[in-house]
């Protein structure tokens, strides 16, 4: 038996939630090698960004690229379409 939609849905926000949760762990995970932050030390993340006076953009920089690559795919796929409208009214 298949799923209903709001389960789809539901499964499918908690997906995403935890692609963010571990995209952000990552993130700190990069800044903490790069610092040379052992785990032992016990350094809240905050500290750690403050040391490195970034802040968490990981999420903000991907939905920019992906927004950046969504319209690279548009601008190509409606020129491509426009080529083929033009072979055919030659054919």
């Amino acid at each position: 038996m298949r799923g209903s939609r709001k389960d789809v849905r539901i499964f499918t926000n908690l997906y995403i939630e935890l692609d963010q949760k571990h995209l952000e762990r990552f993130e700190m995970w990069c800044w903490r090698r790069m610092e040379k932050i052992s785990c032992s030390n016990h350094v809240r993340n905050e500290e750690v960004l403050l040391r490195v006076k970034e802040q968490r953009n990981i999420l903000h920089e991907i939905c920019k690229r992906k927004a950046n690559w969504i319209g690279h795919i548009c601008v190509e796929t409606a020129f491509y379409n426009e080529l083929l409208k033009e072979r055919y009214k030659r054919g």
